[in-house]
């Protein structure tokens, strides 16, 4: 009798089947005869690796499938001592010379294609991943030699600005496209780490429109509202923030709205006001949001500390200043006041400043005081209440824009449930850098390397979102629910949880055959309910 643990990679394993991954890849990375184990299984390996929830590096890829049921996962005389870093290695090098975005690209148009997913909206972001050690500089002689040889050019590792505050590392950049239905990545893209998002949103919009052929509301957050970037996606519909850097957009945050008219909105506390507005060239609609949720939080003097700080420090530069007669001191604090915006000097006092007395006792001749040689300052800063209020109402207010003109198929409330969608993407990149995710500290030293591995790491994103996608919909159909982390019954549960379930299941393999343990009722709920592929993994008929 042979025990081997299952426990959550039979749902893993099924939901790459049901892409179709193991096939596709196959079949665009020409698997060679002489390997016991093709590129598609290779790849179905590291994401099951990925959603295994430990730390394991590459170089221990091949121990984290030891007392797992390698076979019954991957396929017949397949076992752990076939996944060694050698293999994996070249897949990784495929991967890159087939080309990791045009790679990702028909997966997941298979991927949506055969779970119905709908691509009419989808969100844009980006984030970096940090690195430790040297990488090759993209100058360097391998660059050439790849270019010589026809080769996708690789990304370069280099330090960038960092969205996990650490400037001191190298990184590299994924750029994702996710659709607001289920937050599936339909759309990646590996950068160099020095990439800034505003030059490359643009393209990535426009090269993403031009692949699905499809009219996408495309939402992005403010670093892609610029004039060149409205320039270049032309027509493509977009949804995008607005910079309160833009005079306009201040001029709008911090008008007082009697000119505009209020939008209807349900969303309990925001209030809607919509107005035309031309930039860049481009005819569009602005929404001005006003969001009781973030005047719940002391955000908003974060940044005006950080401003009386600086303002302070010129004080006292001013206050250390000598002036030769009060005319000066006086036309020095006046100008200095004229600089000052929402602030005020309080506790003006102007005070003389004498002559040091010289060295040792003074004479009897000539006891009087010394005379006086200027003048000095002494003030205290304030910040003024009404620029309080200007602020933290600002902090409460930002604006959308879209070139979407047509009000009555997005209203304002559609608008703004749409933008809040962007937290689709930024849960993908919470999940992709979660210490439990073996790709999130990313350990091969090859630049190629790293961008196949990326790739790697989306796949995996592609693969949980939709299981999770999958589960809801079957158990709102159903009208099911399962108990979440309180014991509590949910119909939304998160797919990492769902998989934390399912520890502790083995398959018993014997002579008289197989059988898989521990499976509870809720289990055996939840595996009929992720379909026949899941199914068969956990021998149910």
């Amino acid at each position: 009798m042979k025990i081997e643990n299952l426990d959550h990679l039979g749902l893993v394993a099924a939901l790459v089947d049901e892409i179709g991954m193991v096939e596709l890849a196959d079949e665009l990375l020409h698997a060679h005869s002489l390997n016991h184990i093709s590129p598609g299984q290779v790849l179905k390996a590291m994401i099951l690796n990925g959603l295994g929830f430990v730390s394991a590096p590459l170089y221990l890829f091949s121990e984290f499938f030891e007392g797992k049921p390698v076979e019954h996962l991957l396929g017949p005389g397949i076992t752990a001592a076939h996944l060694n870093d050698d293999r994996l290695g070249r897949v990784l090098d495929g991967l890159f010379e087939y080309g990791t975005t045009l790679f990702f690209l028909k997966v997941a148009m298979q991927a949506v294609e055969r779970f119905g997913v709908s691509v009419s909206q989808c969100h844009l972001d980006s984030t970096s991943f940090a690195l430790d050690g040297e990488y090759p500089s993209a100058n360097g002689s391998d660059v050439e030699l790849e270019a010589d040889l026809e080769v996708p050019q690789a990304i370069e590792i280099c330090r960038g600005y960092s969205r996990d505050h650490r400037p001191d590392l190298k990184q590299f950049l994924v750029n994702l496209i996710c659709t607001a239905d289920g937050g599936i990545p339909v759309w990646f893209t590996v950068g160099s780490g020095n990439e800034p998002d505003c030059q490359t949103f643009a393209g990535l919009m426009t090269a993403f429109a031009e692949q699905w052929e499809t009219p996408a509301l495309l939402v992005a957050d403010a670093a892609f509202y610029s004039e060149p970037n409205l320039q270049t996606v032309g027509r493509l519909p977009w949804l995008s923030r607005v910079p309160v850097t833009l005079k306009s957009a201040q001029t709008l945050v911090d008008s007082s709205l009697e000119s505009l008219i209020e939008m209807p909105c349900t969303l309990e506390g925001y209030r809607l006001w919509e107005q035309r507005q031309t930039y860049g060239g481009v005819e569009q609609r602005w929404v001005l949001v006003e969001s009781p949720h973030r005047s719940e939080s002391d955000d908003w003097l974060k940044p005006l500390d950080k401003e009386k700080k600086g303002l302070q420090q010129q004080v006292r530069q001013m206050c250390r200043q000598i002036f030769a007669c009060k005319p000066d001191a006086t036309s020095a604090l006046m100008r200095f006041q004229d600089t000052l915006t929402g602030y005020k000097l309080t506790q003006v006092t102007l005070v003389a400043v004498a002559a040091k007395r010289p060295p040792g006792r003074p004479k009897r001749a000539n006891p009087s005081e010394p005379p006086t040689i200027g003048y000095q300052w002494q003030a205290t800063l304030e910040r003024t209440a009404e620029y309080e209020v200007q602020c933290q109402q600002r902090h409460r207010r930002f604006i959308l824009a879209t070139n979407v003109l047509d009000a009555q198929t997005y209203p304002a409330e559609r608008l703004l449930r749409e933008y809040k969608g962007q937290q689709q993407v930024e849960r993908g990149f919470r999940f992709l850098k979660d210490p439990l995710f073996f790709t999130s500290s990313v350990f091969v030293k090859k630049p190629q390397r790293v961008e196949a591995l990326a790739l790697v790491m989306v796949l995996t994103l592609l693969v949980y979102s939709l299981g999770q996608r999958k589960l809801r919909a079957q158990l709102d159909q159903a009208g099911e629910t399962v108990l979440d982390q309180k014991q509590r019954p949910t119909p939304i549960p998160t797919f990492r949880w769902i998989l934390q379930k399912f520890q502790a299941i083995h398959l018993v393999s014997m002579h008289t055959g197989q059988q898989v343990s521990n499976l509870s009722e809720e289990r055996s709920k939840i595996i009929r309910l992720m379909g026949f592929p899941s199914c068969r993994y956990y021998l149910l008929n």
